[in-house]
């Protein structure tokens, strides 16, 4: 028997397969439009030529009118079908996907029926070719299908007949980097390929060089990125070290050493991102950190806002789930 949240699963793909067509139709053109204006936007040096600042101020608002249609048709309509069918819960990190509903998949494996086999196999070819035909996030879905793949790919890999990989042509690929600064280069250049990035087990565990003074002040030039916008961040404190220093401390006592080598990890991504509303959330996180009871409700929002503003942390196998500890106590 199919249980309720296999089920629900069952009708999400069919909701994304009556849309399939008008995805590839209307959307993946849509951004592609996207992606190549974003190329042009970061050749141009708007802070060094008046030009480039007309340029990019033009391309800067063709951007916003083209993005606002995969916001309001893709992004917000999906997810909201996630959270009626009660897959998602509505977190920004989207780890209820998993939480909510690994337990009914291990038990459909365990207790199937021969008849429910063609059923669950005919939505895996539902998924399958959905993801294959528009292998796109549309700029925004990413974590979603992530999340999505990981936990179907669990259930459909049950029933296959081959030791074939049929999730290869669209989950994301695991790139191994040796340092931050080839962590960095990586998403540089990684342009719309999915993808994730895992560092050395030891990186946690380094530990991090401490300044001669705190308070340290951070010079950065302006730079921009499709989703990200850094504004107002010359000649701006990026994030304060003292509070830094303090959540560290906090973190290693009230939880462990690979607790405060992740938010160590956090503190660099940050600080490479080079926007100043990031630097703020950070902050406010450490802030929240370092009393002596955190209110998870705070950490839980500060949390997703950083998420939304450093796609990067996401993309760095292991750094979320050595967070979410602190996230939850």
């Amino acid at each position: 028997m199919i249980s309720s949240k296999i089920n629900a699963f069952f009708i999400f793909i069919d909701y994304l397969d009556s849309r399939k067509s008008e995805l590839i139709e209307n959307y993946i053109p849509l951004c592609a439009e996207l992606n190549k204006l974003d190329v042009q936007r970061s050749n141009l040096r708007p802070k060094e030529n008046y030009k480039d600042k007309i340029k990019y101020h033009i391309i800067q608002q063709q951007i916003t009118e083209k993005f606002d249609p995969i916001t309001e048709h893709i992004y917000k309509p999906l997810t909201q079908k996630l959270i009626d069918l009660q897959i998602w819960n509505g977190e920004d990190i989207f780890t209820s996907v998993w939480n909510n509903n690994i337990g009914a998949v291990s038990e459909q494996k365990e207790n199937f029926d021969l008849k429910d086999v063609n059923e669950i196999i005919r939505y895996k070819v539902k998924y399958l070719n959905f993801r294959k035909e528009t292998n796109s996030s549309f700029l925004c879905l990413t974590m979603v299908f992530s999340q999505l793949d990981e936990i179907l790919k669990v259930l459909f890999d049950f029933y296959k007949d081959t030791s074939e990989n049929e999730f290869d042509s669209f989950e994301a690929k695991l790139i191994k980097v040796g340092s931050m600064e080839e962590l960095v280069e990586n998403v540089k250049n990684k342009g719309d390929r999915h993808v994730k990035f895992s560092l050395p087990h030891d990186f946690f565990y380094k530990k991090p060089v401490q300044p001669s003074t705190h308070g340290q002040i951070i010079l950065v030039k302006n730079e921009y990125n499709m989703g990200d916008t850094f504004n107002g961040v010359y000649n701006s404190t990026i994030y304060n070290r003292s509070t830094f220093n303090d959540a560290f401390n906090s973190v290693k006592t009230k939880y462990s050493e690979d607790s405060a080598e992740a938010l160590e990890m956090l503190r660099i991504l940050v600080e490479n991102s080079k926007n100043r509303e990031a630097g703020e959330l950070f902050d406010s996180f450490n802030e929240e950190l370092k009393k002596e009871k955190p209110k998870t409700s705070v950490l839980g929002s500060l949390w997703g806002g950083l998420l939304k503003i450093v796609p990067l942390i996401t993309e760095t196998v292991g750094l979320v789930d050595k967070i979410l500890p602190m996230l939850q106590s």
